[in-house]
């Protein structure tokens, strides 16, 4: 399944991850998702437990892949050019950082709001487009007693899910506190599609809820 034209896109978000990793003419699409990513995660902590960063690496799926990448071949030898994989990488960011990062965190209970993603990088190896950036607290210095992590599209145009290693998420600093992973009961295999468009269309809500379905949920506890 290839991903369809922004025309075709369902929503705002949906819109906005269509242009991070760049989208092919307007193909026939029937069900959502449209693009897969596998979403790892590193959660740095300091010395008193204050949350410093998230850092994020998000490897799309081959199809929309190709798509991103396409004429950053330079010397058509099937390697993008590093300072095109760059540019890549700093718009895609700028990107994230005015339509929101899907990514949803509560600190404490509470909505916790994150500045625009920052240090951003792209790779491509394997066929498979990397791009990796930070996320930081717009305010520091709250002691992490809970903090609850979700990647996920409202929209359900692309399904966030966890890599199979052990280590998708882990926990930088903070040695006394818990990290617990919990996978989905479902996860969106790449190629799967769920929810036809039109109903992902007339029933955002509906959609949505599908979506948290098949995203996982990361907690970190401090005593």
């Amino acid at each position: 399944m290839r991903p369809i034209g922004l025309k075709r896109a369902c929503g705002a978000r949906a819109a906005l991850l269509a242009a991070l990793a760049g989208v092919p003419p307007a193909t026939p699409a029937l069900a959502h998702p449209h693009v897969w990513v596998q979403a790892r995660t590193e959660i740095v902590l300091d010395e008193a437990k204050g949350l410093v960063a998230l850092r994020l690496a998000w490897t799309f799926d081959p199809a929309y892949s190709a798509f991103a990448v396409l004429n950053l071949d330079s010397k058509r030898d099937g390697v993008p050019d590093p300072d095109k994989l760059a540019e890549l990488a700093r718009s895609r960011a700028q990107a994230l950082g005015e339509g929101g990062s899907f990514v949803q965190a509560k600190l404490n209970g509470r909505p916790l709001r994150l500045a625009p993603p920052a240090e951003a990088r792209a790779t491509y190896r394997d066929g498979r487009l990397t791009l990796s950036f930070t996320l930081a607290p717009e305010a520091r210095g709250e002691a992490v007693r809970t903090l609850v992590l979700a990647t996920l599209d409202p929209d359900f145009y692309v399904a966030f899910g966890l890599p199979p290693e052990a280590d998708a998420v882990r926990l930088a600093g903070g040695p006394s506190c818990l990290l617990k992973v919990t996978r989905p009961a479902r996860e969106a295999r790449e190629g799967e599609q769920i929810i036809p468009d039109a109903e992902a269309t007339a029933r955002p809500a509906a959609a949505a809820t599908t979506g948290a379905d098949y995203a996982g949920r990361v907690l970190v506890a401090c005593p």
